[in-house]
């Protein structure tokens, strides 16, 4: 699809007081909300059992959305497309939130006891599919996982958006050259460090279920997450009157294009899996859907 030339110069491309007043606005509410969280459920008769499962929740699904902006950044490099340059800094806006959110991977860290019971030495010592895991589902082993992971999308994400600021300014056409180079090892670290993160994070709640496509799973809702987000704030940006010029109709189809894909594949993924469950009837297969249906009968019986 061709774009029709405009002169960005024209138009307001900074968010200037409004960002900052959107930041402090933003970790207020923030922290407001876990504070509260973390009270109620600290005083719950399951001694923060609940606080940690909800947070877990919470954190995974933010968690997504910064990474899908990671992806889509990695992407447009790789692929040197030229359509979403207008809005790739909207992106590496998102994806630098993978700093901050490693500081609150440390709350998982902390509640690590409270979510996963394979942290607890009699109950290893009381199962053997536990101890056969044993090497990798350790508490030493979870953090120094959790370590590398944030570290390396830290580092992506602050390389891919210092570069491109930098050739914001300087206008040196190798700089791009060097974020296109990068983008194919990014990729294959990100699809990595991605996949294991959610085995680590989500799967490893019950551990004696296991599905080799979770880490696809998670990272098809992620994208899906991502692409609704950038659609809503390109929507608030021009709103506010910022890149009115810059990002035209053509970007919402091409935006509303890639959400319709994924959701598509999120789909597909989410069946693939179900289907393969179904039809083994495997009962360390099974009893995770058996438990999913469960919860989904008990919310609606409330």
């Amino acid at each position: 699809m061709r774009y029709k030339p405009v002169n960005i110069l024209e138009e307001d491309r900074h968010l200037g007081p409004a960002g900052e007043k959107a930041f402090r606005l933003a970790a207020i509410v923030g922290g407001v909300g876990l504070a509260a969280a973390a009270v109620i459920g600290l005083a719950s008769d399951h001694g923060g059992e609940r606080f940690f499962h909800s947070f877990l929740v919470s954190f995974c699904f933010f968690l997504s959305l910064s990474l899908g902006a990671l992806f889509f950044v990695i992407l447009q490099h790789l692929t040197r497309s030229g359509w979403s340059v207008v809005v790739r800094r909207l992106a590496e806006g998102i994806a630098a939130n993978l700093f901050w959110l490693a500081g609150m991977a440390v709350l998982v860290v902390i509640g690590m006891g409270k979510l996963y019971h394979w942290t607890h030495a009699d109950v290893v010592a009381a199962d053997a599919l536990l101890q056969g895991k044993s090497a990798y589902l350790n508490p030493t082993f979870f953090v120094v996982r959790m370590a590398i992971y944030f570290g390396v999308w830290v580092l992506l994400a602050r390389f891919f958006l210092t570069s491109s600021i930098r050739q914001d300014q300087s206008g040196d056409v190798s700089l791009t050259h060097r974020m296109q180079r990068f983008s194919a090892p990014a990729m294959l670290l990100y699809g990595v460090t991605v996949t294991f993160a959610a085995f680590d994070l989500l799967m490893s709640l019950d551990p004696h279920w296991f599905s080799t496509i979770f880490g696809v799973y998670y990272f098809s809702g992620c994208v899906v997450g991502f692409f609704a987000l950038l659609t809503l704030v390109v929507f608030a940006v021009q709103r506010s009157g910022r890149l009115t010029k810059a990002i035209t109709v053509e970007h919402y189809h091409d935006l509303g294009k890639l959400i319709f894909a994924f959701v598509v594949f999120w789909a597909y993924i989410a069946f693939s899996q179900y289907m393969l469950i179904w039809y083994a009837n495997i009962p360390e297969e099974t009893a995770w859907m058996l438990a999913y249906q469960v919860s989904m009968y008990c919310e609606k019986a409330m």
